[in-house]
């Protein structure tokens, strides 16, 4: 099984109920990841390197952890300009172009679903919205 390897951090920034969850994860961060005070300018984070079949295995399982633990999903993989899309490379998933298109979709889905949370959608609420779109996706 493949090693992935990324870094999380939120978005939105640290306040301070979010600055009490980062001391806690800086105190024990999730198997396979370490805590850094920086990844962006005042912005915490974890580096993770995770074995998983799929890059986005390995991100969602670590996103998925700290949520259930902590209550805070980590939607930020650095990419900086989602609307860019360098191309499908489905032959070479773990090539710098299946990386970047990975975490572009990965980052992309994370801060919709932290969005739609913010505006008070249930975790039932967003799976059926995206069965609905999945589904219309699947017959046209």
């Amino acid at each position: 099984m493949p090693v992935h390897t990324f870094t999380l951090t939120a978005s939105l920034g640290t306040d301070a109920a979010t600055a009490e969850v980062w001391q806690q994860l800086k105190a024990s961060p999730p198997a396979g990841c370490t805590y850094d005070s920086e990844v962006l300018p005042q912005t915490p984070g974890l580096h993770c390197e995770r074995a998983a079949h799929t890059r986005l295995e390995a991100v969602f399982a670590v996103v998925g952890e700290v949520d259930a633990s902590h209550g805070l999903l980590l939607d930020d993989l650095g990419v900086e300009n989602l609307s860019e899309w360098i191309g499908d490379d489905a032959d070479q998933p773990d090539g710098l172009t299946g990386i970047y298109a990975a975490d572009t979709a990965a980052q992309a889905l994370l801060l919709a679903i932290d969005r739609l949370r913010r505006l008070g959608h249930t975790a039932d609420s967003i799976k059926a919205s995206m069965d609905l779109v999945i589904g219309r996706s699947l017959t046209s």
